[in-house]
């Protein structure tokens, strides 16, 4: 199942709300879907108001709720499925459309985590690549600001601050439910499921921090962590350590890896990152393979990304995301780098 946080292209997007991608690329809403579903398959006439509560507009929220929600999506998803097979104009208690073609919606990023965890140098292709990488005795991670995360088709600005603004695309873990301290055994059991995360940075801000012993800015600047563009839950994913990942710039391929190249494995980061306590909705990253900009050293300015590039990011049966670089307009900082 594909869950994803949309609205329509005709509505404002603070009507954004969960739905469910469905054969022929209809998306189906979750919580009208819901209201009917209990309407006409159970006979309750508060089908709107339970609606409301279990289905709510975040899937953080959902997640949260636990199993009555998880009941709530599938029963409603399947009656979608079918409930489409016959009639796609079918309408909401409302008397608004219960299916939009994906071409009409406007994609949100799916979740707006508590955290984003973000893991480096965990490709084996990648360190080989790199004169300066090692592997790690635990995983390179680190906290982003989730004022960083955008959508599918949102733009990243590239600060006027930078000329090396690199890229890097990973899959993302989704976790559902709030644990600490999960054995490797265990770790599928508290994901929700699987996401796209592109990790933006800007590589020269990133040496003039390090120089003085800290990271922060380069990989935290807004815009700098496109994610989506839904959902995918675990059932649908066989093997996540078996995913070809890719990266194109205005149409050219610039990563092509497989996350069976991980050093450490799905079951081994979650094991080392709840170490603190996760919540559902939490976001973990997996790294990203080689090739990215700042390895090219035959001419790397030409690889990293400028005002006007088409950014994909994709990764094998989870989905793509699209994004175009912009370049920040220029104002006053407050800050001389």
């Amino acid at each position: 199942m594909r869950i994803m946080r949309f609205n329509r292209v005709t509505e404002s997007t603070n009507r954004a709300r969960l739905g469910v991608l469905l054969d022929g690329d209809l998306v189906g809403d979750l919580r009208a879907g819901y209201a009917r579903y209990l309407i006409e398959e159970q006979g309750d006439a508060q089908g709107p108001e339970i609606a409301g509560l279990r289905v709510p507009p975040h899937l953080g929220q959902l997640l949260q709720i636990g199993s009555a929600a998880r009941e709530a999506v599938l029963a409603t998803a399947d009656w979608l499925r079918q409930l489409a097979r016959h009639d796609a104009t079918t309408r909401d208690s409302d008397g608004g459309p219960l299916f939009t073609p994906l071409a009409e919606c406007w994609i949100h990023a799916p979740v707006r985590p508590g955290k984003l965890v973000v893991v480096g140098q965990n490709y084996r292709n990648g360190l080989s690549e790199s004169a300066t990488a090692t592997p790690n005795r635990v995983p390179s991670a680190s906290i982003k600001a989730t004022s960083a995360i955008i959508g599918p088709m949102r733009d990243i600005v590239k600060p006027a601050a930078t000329r090396e603004l690199d890229y890097g695309t990973q899959v993302a873990v989704v976790i559902g439910q709030r644990c600490k301290n999960v054995p490797e055994s265990k770790a599928y059991d508290v994901v929700a499921g699987y996401i796209v995360v592109n990790d933006i940075s800007a590589r020269d801000i990133l040496r003039v921090e390090r120089r003085e012993e800290a990271q922060f800015l380069a990989t935290m600047f807004d815009t700098f962590a496109p994610m989506g563009p839904w959902l995918v839950t675990k059932d649908e994913v066989a093997d996540p350590m078996h995913l070809a990942i890719r990266t194109r710039v205005n149409g050219e391929v610039r990563q092509n890896g497989t996350t069976a190249d991980m050093i450490q494995a799905i079951p081994e980061l979650l094991a080392y990152v709840s170490q603190m306590t996760l919540e559902p909705g939490d976001v973990i990253t997996t790294g990203t393979p080689g090739r990215a900009g700042i390895e090219r050293t035959a001419d790397p300015p030409s690889w990293f990304l400028k005002g006007g590039d088409m950014l994909e990011s994709e990764v094998e049966s989870i989905g793509m995301l699209r994004n175009k670089i912009v370049d920040e307009q220029p104002k006053d900082s407050p800050w001389r780098w």
